[in-house]
């Protein structure tokens, strides 16, 4: 019951809905009546660490996958309604529309005619247009978090998309990643520096994903992402997945996973810890 309940809320984040359900019809009818709805954010999947090329090949022995690379950015959800309101939505689920006029703005630009409506995961970076090359982390997050105008906006960024949730009414969690990657294609126009697809291969041989690691690295990204693309390859909302691998340089052979911290006290070192 317990896993249902937290199944539910990863597509449908909305107690005033999951509560009524619970008390008029049971635990076991959530499933039914609490799905995924557009201009609702669903917690983003997120992938388990790895710390080799030869771990990822004996973890998806006899599957197809691919790998992408690892944007350092801002994770993003865009919701577009039918009548052309645009939501955006952190990883934690809160409202960023207000912090990023610049990528409201440009899904017109982005989206095939046929396109009405849909929810696109992504990464929003900082990017330099001139030089047309990604930006640190740190650039981004110099960025005012709520009230951005486009005209006093000094850190430009690019939307890597790598995944399409639902499209024209229809949701996609269930289908394959072959399945919504194909969708995702379909769906939108590149625009250099302002809208990409994240730069993948499909490959099963180390030396090839190596290089391609490297030149991930080297294109200032943290990695790589690896993904199942038609076997045990549905979206799993809020869930970190076997079936998504991430690889960073920063940790291969070391911890297996990254931290991000922010020191909140601190104090004057004694005897041998004492500074000069």
């Amino acid at each position: 019951a317990a896993k249902i309940i937290k199944e539910a809320y990863s597509v449908l984040p909305i107690y005033d809905k999951i509560v009524p359900t619970l008390l008029d019809a049971g635990v076991w009818k959530l499933p039914e009546t609490c799905n995924f709805s557009i201009g609702v954010p669903v917690g983003p999947m997120l992938a388990k660490a790895t710390k080799s090329v030869s771990e990822i090949i004996d973890k998806f022995q006899g599957r197809e996958y691919t790998c992408e690379y690892k944007y350092d950015g801002e994770r993003a959800q865009i919701h577009c309604m039918e009548d052309g309101t645009v939501e955006i939505y952190s990883r934690n689920a809160e409202r960023n529309t207000g912090k990023y006029p610049d990528v409201v703005d440009a899904i017109s630009r982005i989206r095939k005619p046929t396109v009405k409506s849909f929810v696109l995961d992504c990464e929003i970076v900082a990017y330099d247009r001139e030089k047309k090359r990604i930006l640190p982390f740190q650039i981004l997050s110099t960025r005012a978090r709520k009230g951005v105008t486009i005209n006093d906006i000094k850190v430009s960024v690019c939307t890597f998309g790598f995944d399409i949730l639902y499209i024209n009414g229809k949701p996609l969690l269930q289908e394959q990643l072959k399945v919504r990657r194909e969708h995702l294609y379909n769906s939108f126009e590149e625009v250099p520096g302002v809208f990409q697809l994240a730069t993948a291969i499909t490959s099963n041989d180390l030396e090839e994903i190596q290089k391609f690691l490297d030149l991930s690295v080297n294109s200032s990204c943290e990695g790589l992402i690896i993904k199942t693309l038609d076997t045990d390859a549905t979206y799993e909302p809020a869930k970190r997945s076997n079936n998504w691998l991430k690889l960073k340089k920063d940790y291969m052979d070391s911890v297996g996973d990254s931290l991000d911290l922010v020191p909140i006290a601190a104090f004057h070192g004694r005897g041998k810890r004492t500074g000069n």
